[in-house]
């Protein structure tokens, strides 16, 4: 079965917290499209009652014969996003999913192209009526959870691979404002400035040297990091703005801090 093409640049701290925020996309969608209309989780068949729970949800979604060994605490249509990675940590699942399962005919699109249907779709359903004002709190819950989820594991990678080429250099981070939306980046000229106090650099040779680091092949791993981190931003200020509001994902990846 097909996967998504970007899943292996999905973060894995941050990737059940979008299954949760997928799950309740799902309800959304449920509450206010007919069962022929619907695109997200299409294929998910409930044992009772009109909605999946959140196991069979992600059954559903998984390519066949793969399926998460679930447990208990995901037999609910309400699972919490708080504390959902220590409810969750008995959950094993490799991560793969299939995208056209999860978004019908989305069999070609990569992870951020599913997040912006399933986001569109939220955006749909409330323009036709009013959503259920809990499911919509619990979506956005764990939508705002994958931003620094996404940012700790880019953080820790990085790390490594820079310091494979600058031995003992710190990276330091910071948050910034880029297209009016706030995201965690690293602090090159911190980094730099810190180095050059312990050496006999300066800092501004030394920044530049980094700063060409990351803006190469070297840095791509972090640049599509941060490129994703930067469109569920903007996900999420498409879900706090008015229902004709779209999302569209953006290359951040040539811009990124």
């Amino acid at each position: 079965m097909p996967h998504s093409p970007a899943l292996g640049k999905a973060s894995d701290q941050a990737i059940l917290f979008e299954f949760l925020y997928y799950y309740y996309a799902y309800q959304i969608e449920a509450g206010v499209f007919s069962e022929s209309d619907r695109y997200i989780a299409h294929k998910c068949d409930p044992t009772t009652g009109t909605i999946c729970t959140f196991n069979q949800f992600l059954d559903s979604v998984t390519p066949n014969g793969r399926s998460p060994k679930v447990i208990e605490a995901g037999d609910t249509t309400s699972p919490a996003i708080k504390g959902a990675d220590e409810t969750f940590s008995g959950m094993v699942w490799d991560y793969e999913y299939d995208p056209d399962h999860l978004w019908k005919g989305g069999v070609k699109l990569n992870h951020m192209a599913v997040t912006a249907r399933v986001t569109n779709r939220i955006q749909e359903a409330r323009g036709i009526q009013t959503v259920d004002s809990n499911l919509l709190s619990k979506a956005k819950e764990a939508l705002e959870v994958v931003q620094p989820k996404r940012w700790k594991e880019n953080f820790e990678k990085v790390a490594p691979d820079f310091q494979l080429k600058y031995k003992g250099v710190t990276l330091y981070e910071t948050e910034t404002t880029v297209d009016g939306t706030k995201v965690k980046v690293i602090d090159w000229v911190k980094t730099a400035e810190v180095q050059a106090s312990k050496s006999s650099s300066k800092s501004k040779i030394l920044l530049k040297r980094y700063q060409d680091w990351v803006k190469g092949n070297k840095g791509y791993k972090y640049r599509q990091h941060q490129h994703m981190a930067r469109n569920i931003a903007d996900f999420r200020n498409v879900l706090d703005a008015e229902p004709s509001c779209r999302a569209e994902v953006h290359d951040y990846v040539r811009s990124t801090p």
